[in-house]
């Protein structure tokens, strides 16, 4: 006879069989996901397309984990490219996404599968769409041979379409994965990426005849840039010289462009040079001493047009329509007569300053800006834009200001922070003495917290949101006032905002006393005035709960997911012009 205890384990036991059994998921068939399968490509990229889910993708990922039907693969591959985008991305798991990698890797070992472009080409989006960051680098890891060995395979296949896609989307996996890693240079999928040797088979391709397909360099460029993008993630030595490592990748990509250049000439020196080159960040001075494989374009050619604002501004550009320009050129001169009155400057521009006119450098978007920045104007392009005063006290001395079109607001039209750096050239001609530097502290705060007031004016629900998110722990007065660069974008714009903005409202005679002791190069007054300001901390906060109450959190407003590329990730010109972005191949 069994005993009360044995009977209570048994019983439990039995329950919990049933309950495993219950909760099993039964494999997910074609005819599950049919609905799926059935979607057209402008269906199934659409925000609003309720397929677009979690439980969906779920069957999605248990049907490719035993799936052997090329044709739905790729399919299923196609939703997972979609649902990157449309789809609530943000929510998939690690535990999914390893379960997913595990599916990549027993597909790729179906023979069928791995010599299909269509299925290549999905794969290599699959990789740098979903394992791109440092929880992921050990499923990348996994993954990598596959890519590797997907990348020597289409160095001997014929050039069509689907193989030319399948070879550009690789190139792409590698140096999208290593445009992440090189914001994280010390992160692990930095350190995966650069222990797993990948500029090895990027050389290796670099190298074949499949780099250059029926006389077009386009998979060379990409495979440059990806070989770049593979140096700039590399740890950096302490004394600014290029480590072994760093010298052996530009040793391998000059060997490259030396063979190449020998057969090509000039159109190999223009492969490497906005392959490579420019995408190392290794800007003008370095080609002029290499110019045996780096070119310098002409102004003229790269940047060909001139469009006069007025007497005082004119834009340089590539490709700005009559449009485009009218706009520009009254969004910049708009806000001049706002910051003469704002700062009282009676038009009078300060001691020895010949800046007589602004050169606004306009270039169609950042890639253009990365390449030509460099090697014309001989400065870093790391960026979103810059002002460059020069030496205001030189004659014939040309402020300029370097920009590019907002590409990703298109249809729109818009140049990146075109009124913010404006106000660097008024600040710079008409109230601070001297070049940019000339002060030895105390003045990012007054540069950008005064551009972007003057170029935002009372609208700037960043800085708002940023005060009402962080109201107990925001900075004093005397810390805004002593902001430096390196105190990161919420100091240097959104705080320095906000003194500016107290400033104007509460104590504009002061804040016109602190630009004209700037102007008369008097630091120790500014300095001076400063120290008093700081004792309004107890009004500024009351004036920062009004602001915030007059400024309420507004109502969210609804609009479609859409999760895009990083849009400084890519360059323009190394896509392939003849492989259209149609409804086979999505992107955004």
């Amino acid at each position: 006879m069994l005993s009360t205890k044995t009977i209570s384990i048994a019983t439990l036991l039995l329950l919990s069989l049933t309950a495993c059994q219950s909760t099993t998921q039964p494999p997910t068939t074609k005819q599950d996901i049919s609905p799926v399968l059935q979607l057209t490509s402008q269906q199934l990229f659409d925000a609003k397309q309720p397929l677009l889910n979690a439980n969906e993708f779920n069957k999605l990922i248990n049907y490719l984990s035993s799936a052997s039907d090329i044709t739905s693969v790729n399919q299923a591959l196609y939703y997972l490219r979609a649902y990157s985008y449309f789809g609530p991305v943000k929510e998939v798991s690690e535990t999914q996404k390893q379960q997913l990698a595990d599916v990549l890797a027993s597909l790729a070992n179906n023979k069928l599968m791995a010599s299909n472009p269509r299925f290549q080409e999905q794969f290599a989006v699959t990789l740098y769409r979903y394992f791109n960051d440092d929880k992921q680098a050990q499923q990348v890891k996994k993954l990598l041979p596959i890519l590797q060995a997907q990348l020597k395979l289409q160095a001997s296949t014929k050039s069509n379409q689907a193989n030319d896609f399948a070879l550009w989307e690789s190139l792409r996996a590698y140096g999208f994965m290593l445009h992440k890693a090189g914001k994280k240079p010390d992160g692990d999928l930095a350190k995966v990426l650069i222990n797993a040797q990948v500029n090895k088979p990027i050389i290796t391709f670099a190298s074949s005849n499949k780099a250059i397909i029926k006389m077009d360099d386009w998979p060379l460029q990409n495979a440059y840039w990806a070989l770049a993008l593979y140096r700039l993630a590399l740890p950096s030595g302490d004394d600014g010289k290029p480590t072994a490592a760093e010298q052996a990748t530009d040793n391998a990509a000059t060997a490259i462009a030396d063979a190449d250049i020998g057969d090509r000439g000039e159109l190999a020196k223009m492969a490497y040079t906005f392959g490579y080159h420019v995408n190392t960040q290794a800007g003008r001075e370095l080609c002029e001493k290499d110019t045996e494989r780096c070119v310098i374009p002409k102004q003229e050619i790269a940047l060909p047009h001139r469009h006069d604002c007025s007497k005082t501004t004119f834009i340089t550009h590539q490709d700005l329509s009559a449009a485009e320009l009218a706009e520009s050129c009254t969004k910049l001169t708009s806000q001049e007569s706002g910051f003469h009155q704002l700062l009282a400057t009676q038009h009078q521009p300060t001691a020895n300053d010949h800046n007589h006119a602004l050169e606004v450098v306009v270039f169609k978007n950042w890639s253009q800006y990365n390449a030509y920045g460099q090697l014309i104007y001989d400065i870093r392009t790391n960026n979103g834009g810059m002002y460059l005063e020069g030496t205001p006290q030189k004659q014939g001395n040309q402020a300029r200001f370097f920009a590019f079109r907002q590409w990703w607001v298109e249809p729109k039209f818009a140049i990146w922070n075109l009124n913010h750096e404006y106000v660097h050239y008024l600040d710079g001609r008409f109230t601070k003495y001297g070049k940019f530097g000339h002060f030895p502290s105390h003045m990012v705060w007054w540069s950008e917290g005064l551009a972007e007031y003057v170029s935002k004016g009372n609208d700037n629900e960043r800085s708002f949101k940023l005060a009402r998110e962080n109201r107990d722990n925001a900075p004093d007065l005397k810390t805004i006032f002593a902001t430096k660069y390196d105190d990161g974008l919420d100091r240097t714009y959104r705080w320095s905002y906000l003194a500016i903005r107290y400033l104007a409202e509460k104590h504009p005679e002061q804040l016109i006393r602190l630009s004209q002791f700037l102007k008369d190069d008097y630091f120790d007054g500014y300095k001076d005035l400063l120290a008093d300001l700081e004792t309004h901390q107890a009004d500024y906060e009351i004036w920062l709960t009004a602001l915030l109450e007059a400024n309420p959190k507004p109502e969210e407003k609804a609009k479609d997911r859409l999760y895009k590329l990083d849009r400084y990730s890519y360059r323009d010109y190394l896509k392939p012009d003849y492989l259209a972005l149609d409804d086979q191949h999505k992107h955004y």
